[in-house]
């Protein structure tokens, strides 16, 4: 088992007071996406806008299109018990998500998690398409090695071995600015239990000790180079 070189207490978004709920829904209505095959139907993306009038119960109308399993059951949002809140047509509670007007995600009722995109924001995966481009390839951690296209691409999407190839952070959800949990040292095998994709490539689940955390396998170094974190097998479990 993996274990991190540091740790911290998970995060959830900060709670919203009453009085911003007016801002919190001029933030976050519009357009989103879900990438992931687990919630859309490829090649088509999940699709959900998110409005912003209130109905009598105070709950706001989504219209989702290319959806499947939870996701298609998203009828309306709101903010409930200070954080985002998906509900279906019976107003039961499908997730509470929290992040930035980028990014969003979280778990799902059943457990499932979800990672909710703005269309049109660009963020990240722009930036890892340009430096691609100016570079020519993923390269392999912080060397000069390009990877294959088979190493660029996502592990197994469960139960996958990998090796990571730097100091890697683990965050608590799968987003930027989530909160950083420990660190996996360099040439650390570590067993993943599920790897969900969204516009930057996949974000990979582990268990660490008693956490969850979540490792990124595109970045940038020196917002500069786009390079892999780790490796879709592991050779010293002869994966």
């Amino acid at each position: 088992m993996a274990m991190l070189a540091a740790a911290g207490a998970f995060s959830f978004a900060p709670e919203v007071r009453a009085q911003s709920v007016d801002q919190y829904v001029e933030a976050f209505s519009g357009t989103w996406q879900l990438v992931d095959p687990r919630h859309s139907n490829p090649p088509s993306t999940c699709n959900m806008v998110l409005g912003s009038t209130a109905d009598a119960d105070g709950r706001f109308a989504i219209e989702g299109t290319g959806c499947r399993g939870e996701a298609a059951l998203v009828s309306s949002w709101g903010v409930a018990q200070g954080q985002m809140t998906l509900f279906d047509a019976d107003g039961a509670v499908i997730a509470r998500l929290g992040g930035s007007q980028r990014r969003i995600s979280g778990t799902s009722a059943s457990g499932s998690p979800l990672i909710f995109e703005r269309v049109g924001a660009g963020g990240t995966a722009t930036m890892l398409e340009a430096a691609k481009k100016a570079g020519g390839c993923f390269y392999s951690g912080f060397t000069s090695k390009c990877v294959d296209a088979a190493e660029a691409a996502p592990p197994a999407p469960e139960g996958a071995s990998v090796q990571v190839l730097v100091n890697l952070n683990v965050r608590a959800e799968a987003r930027d600015d989530a909160e950083v949990v420990g660190v996996v040292p360099q040439q650390t095998c570590v067993k993943t239990d599920l790897c969900m994709m969204a516009t930057d490539g996949a974000w990979c689940r582990a268990k660490f000790g008693e956490k969850n955390g979540w490792m990124r396998k595109q970045a940038l170094r020196q917002n500069r180079w786009a390079i892999v974190t780790f490796e879709n097998t592991c050779p010293k479990q002869g994966n």
